[in-house]
């Protein structure tokens, strides 16, 4: 399990630019080490180290992990600690049912009104993705998958549901992060979103739903493999 003292808080504290109380920035700071398992599930949220780590009183800190337990990624013991909350399988599976159930709808109404506009935005997006991948930046290629996935929410005039499956997305970003070592799957999510792609461009609104499902309900194929070679990180 990682430590607190060896994840450069200040560091990841600087990179979040924008205005933000002190509490908002030590809650995002966690909660993109959590994202990435770069605090892995069980791990200690040790006040006094965050909060020295961090320059700040306990207060600040205290918060946030509130805040990170209500989304469930923490859990908080009384007399004992605050830790990372383990993994779900049940709650990996609902949550990967929300998302696709949401997302093929948003391809289905997509595919069905296309525009060569919106292809050409898709295109460039997947162009980007495809540099990353080439480049082997895991972190910059799942920043650009987010908004990839967010921007065909926006462009169907479904803007609000994003926010609205905001926790589902929470409990598959960190399976998807422990997923990474499986050789290819980076290059295999991209060719995903360029099939995705493909059926929107080609007005073929059932296949595209059906593409998106595919590409978000993967999550569920590894999942039993993760459970077994990893079993601490689950409940």
């Amino acid at each position: 399990m990682a430590m607190v003292e060896g994840l450069r808080l200040r560091e990841r504290s600087a990179s979040f630019g924008g205005p933000r109380t002190r509490g908002d920035a030590i809650f995002e700071v966690l909660l993109d080490a959590i994202l990435k398992v770069d605090l892995a599930p069980g791990a200690a949220l040790a006040k006094d180290a965050i909060a020295r780590e961090l320059g700040v009183s306990r207060t600040p800190v205290g918060d946030a992990i509130n805040r990170l337990a209500a989304l469930g990624l923490a859990s908080v013991v009384p007399q004992v600690g605050s830790f990372v909350s383990r993994i779900s399988p049940q709650a990996v599976i609902e949550s990967s049912f929300l998302r696709s159930a949401a997302e093929s709808a948003v391809v289905h109404r997509l595919a069905s009104t296309v525009n060569r506009a919106l292809v050409g935005d898709l295109r460039d997006r997947l162009a980007e993705q495809g540099r990353f991948v080439a480049a082997g930046d895991t972190d910059r290629f799942h920043v650009a998958d987010d908004e990839f996935h967010r921007f065909l929410i926006n462009s169907a005039g479904m803007a609000g549901v994003w926010d609205q499956i905001a926790t589902a997305r929470l409990n598959l970003v960190r399976i998807r992060r422990l997923g990474l070592p499986q050789p290819g799957r980076l290059a295999d999510a991209h060719t995903e979103h360029g099939r995705i792609v493909d059926e929107i461009e080609a007005r073929r609104p059932r296949r595209a739903a059906e593409a998106m499902t595919g590409h978000i309900r993967y999550a569920e194929l590894y999942l039993k493999r993760l459970e077994k070679e990893q079993p601490d990180f689950f409940v």
